[in-house]
């Protein structure tokens, strides 16, 4: 019999030739959710292979030039592109890079000709997409709640050259930094390229200058990120997405030697401004535990277990001129309203899950788990199809109306974070599973030159008009099934141990939650002898 192989960072690493309690589990576990789940098919390679092919053809029909101006609307039967995509869908493209990668280096050593094949013109297309970013970018200067500062953001819409994009007033929003962020990080993981992060650092510094932190009557922030800074109104969308990519940066820059050099803006109890220096870690894991903590409390439906869009406000920006500086001043919200959209619950649900991996607060599981129940129950139904029982996500009328497509993606992402945490897997495993059964009946049955209808089961219904938006976003949830079905890790009872205990351990063979063998140690969760640890 042949050892079974493991691998340190892509290093094969011989073990005993009898299987661990833990891999027998996970087998068992396995075998078990493949006769739950009789029409998920493929595997995880194939997934992978589709998720590849999406991207490229995507690539070819959605965007054009040397410049990578990408279309806002494809036509699947003219084959002409129309438009021009705001920084949102283009971001999308960004992040379909980030996942055919991800899914890439999950299974590098089961699927080595494709990494091959496919890694290097990935990377490469990645920071094209990445450059060409800037033709959204112009500067400009903010008076926000604790200072004024000149800032280079991202804008709505894309400009003339490189630089020059609008970005006053509503002309650009936290959310859609938010989402590169998320890219920019998931990409310097990716590629260890220091750009990637650069950007993604200044960004971060830049949503976290959003966020309002004026006092109430009992000394307490009121909390919150507006919409942006041109907008008085606080969203789901423009919370929740950043506390998954802030808990990664305080991973990145979380060592020993750390040293206290981010300067932090906020107000005083008797209204003057001020700053202290803090560590990127500390000041990024605090503020992501606060976004948190604000959403939760402002725009979570105790009835339905899932988020709202927004609380609403004025729209007038009010100022308070402190000695001879003019700041932006807080203005009251209103109740949370509008419609609860898969993607404000999955950025919650992946924040959750971030949260709880590096802090191992039963809080943060005990949502977790909620959500992970509480969205399938909630935005899935039933339909039957050659006496098939299928599981439909919220889907728009037409490819032209909405973004649902994109929305969907967003909880689909959360529910393989979740995945490693929820109880037994179920309720994730069950979501995940569904979108892999849309998605293979979409690829079936509707697919025209590698592009997917918006409507998985029902086809191009709508007529032939699709969205790279949409198409990015099927390809990153391809990427992301394959990453889910190559997890090798089963949940169980997390302990917590100091880091000087922990270090005791390192005689033993040492697992992340990827599988890999490791001696590299951050805050989070590991597994050692068939149970996990966690190191705060």
């Amino acid at each position: 019999m042949t050892p079974p192989t493991l691998h340190r960072c892509g290093t094969p690493l011989t073990v005993a030739t009898q299987p661990s309690p833990l891999v027998l589990s996970l087998s068992i576990l396995l075998a078990l959710f493949f006769f739950i789940h009789p029409a998920f098919a493929i595997d995880a390679k194939e997934s992978l292979v589709r998720a590849i092919a999406i991207t490229d053809a995507t690539m070819a029909t959605s965007f054009t030039g040397n410049d990578l101006r990408m279309y806002d609307t494809y036509n699947t039967a003219s084959h002409q592109g129309s438009g021009i995509a705001d920084v949102w869908p283009y971001t999308a493209a960004l992040e379909a890079h980030c996942s055919v990668l991800e899914a890439l280096e999950a299974l590098k050593e089961t699927e080595t000709e494709l990494y091959e094949a496919t890694h290097d013109r990935f990377v490469t297309r990645l920071r094209q997409l990445f450059d060409n970013l800037a033709f959204y970018s112009g500067t400009y200067q903010l008076k926000s709640y604790a200072r004024v500062a000149s800032w280079t953001v991202y804008g709505v819409h894309r400009g003339a050259t490189k630089g020059t994009a609008a970005v006053t007033g509503i002309e650009n929003v936290y959310d859609d930094q938010m989402w590169i962020i998320r890219e920019l990080v998931r990409a310097y993981r990716l590629t260890n390229d220091n750009a990637y992060l650069k950007k993604a650092e200044y960004l971060a510094n830049y949503c976290i200058d959003g966020w309002d932190c004026c006092l109430d009557a009992n000394g307490n922030e009121y909390g919150g990120i507006s919409w942006g800074p041109g907008y008085n109104s606080k969203h789901s969308c423009s919370n929740g997405p950043f506390i998954q990519p802030l808990v990664w940066l305080a991973d990145i820059y979380h060592t020993d030697d750390e040293t206290e050099n981010l300067r932090y803006y906020y107000i005083l109890p008797d209204n003057s401004r001020t700053t202290r220096l803090m560590k990127h870690s500390e000041l990024y894991l605090e503020m992501a535990k606060k976004i948190y903590a604000w959403q939760k409390e402002k725009l979570l439906d105790p009835s339905r277990g899932i988020y709202w869009d927004m609380c609403g406000a004025a729209g007038e920006i009010q100022y308070v001129k402190i000695g001879r500086t003019t700041y932006r001043d807080h203005v009251d919200i209103g109740a949370p309203v509008g419609t609860a959209y898969t993607y404000n619950s999955g950025t919650m649900l992946a924040g959750a899950a971030e949260l709880y991996r590096i802090t191992g607060d039963q809080t943060y599981l005990n949502d977790l788990n909620d959500l992970c129940k509480n969205t399938y129950q909630r935005f899935t139904k039933r339909v039957r199809i050659d006496n098939q029982i299928y599981r439909e996500w919220p889907t728009d009328d037409t490819a032209t109306e909405g973004f649902n497509t994109w929305f969907d993606n967003v909880l689909m992402r959360a529910y393989v974070d979740a995945y490693p945490y929820n109880d037994d897997n179920s309720s994730a495993s069950t979501s995940l599973a569904s979108f892999q059964q849309n998605l293979d009946y979409a690829w079936d049955n509707f697919r025209r030159d590698d592009l997917l209808p918006i409507h998985l089961l029902k086809g191009w219904d709508d007529g032939d008009i699709t969205k790279g938006f949409h198409q990015c976003a099927f390809a990153s949830e391809y990427a992301m099934l394959s990453v889910w079905m190559s997890k090798q890790t089963i949940p169980d009872k997390i302990n917590d141990l100091k880091t000087s205990e922990f270090q005791k351990l390192r005689s033993s063979n040492i697992y992340d939650l990827n599988g890999c063998c490791t001696s590299s140690f951050r805050r989070g969760i590991y597994i050692t002898k068939g149970k996990k640890i966690i190191i705060k």
